[in-house]
């Protein structure tokens, strides 16, 4: 592990754990294995990939939520029928 100016680990900023959470293994290489981006144009590659996976990600769980309200619905009113049917 890289070492601080006083031979510690060093500090954890804020910076690195908004790397970690954007892309948990780059952020150990360079970190923790000492690795440097040599390929910047892959890397820019890689960040659209993330955004276009991000945003795939984004709109699954926006549409399961819609299902789930969907869902519910159709209960209340399969519930409502049930009644009115059974009590005229």
């Amino acid at each position: 592990m890289p070492e601080g100016r006083r031979g510690g680990p060093r500090p954890l900023r804020a910076s690195d754990v908004g790397r970690y959470g954007y892309c948990a293994r780059a952020w150990w290489l360079e970190r923790v294995g000492g690795a440097t981006p040599t390929n910047r144009a892959a890397q820019r590659r890689g960040e659209r990939r993330h955004q276009a996976h991000g945003r795939l990600v984004s709109a699954a769980q926006r549409q399961g939520r819609a299902v789930h309200v969907l869902l519910w619905l159709a209960a209340g009113l399969a519930l409502a029928l049930a009644i009115s049917l059974l009590w005229p």
